[in-house]
């Protein structure tokens, strides 16, 4: 069932973007929370650039062109939280103790 898989992929990755979005513009004090709470690094692995649809700036080695010299928010707040570490299966440079 690849198309089933499919619509769950894409409904889970609205579901993300909505609550990411949400948490932005409605809770941001918890979104600078979460920020403090976060440890790790960004791998510039490329997963979260790859959610839904493939980042413009993603160059064919999955890094990000633009990374050393400006990034967008949505880019730099990324994970808000745990939540947000399933979406990129786990494998992010980042983590949420506790």
């Amino acid at each position: 069932m690849p198309e089933e898989r499919a619509v769950r992929s894409l409904f889970s990755f609205l579901v993300g973007k909505l609550r990411r979005s949400w948490l932005t513009t409605f809770r941001p004090g918890y979104v600078r929370a979460q920020r403090a709470r976060r440890r790790g690094s960004c791998r510039q692995c490329g997963r979260c650039c790859r959610l839904g649809f493939r980042c413009p700036l993603l160059t064919r080695r999955n890094r990000c062109a633009i990374y050393h010299v400006v990034r967008p928010a949505n880019c730099t707040r990324f994970p808000i939280d745990s939540r947000d570490l399933s979406e990129v299966g786990g494998q992010c440079g980042y983590r949420f103790p506790g």
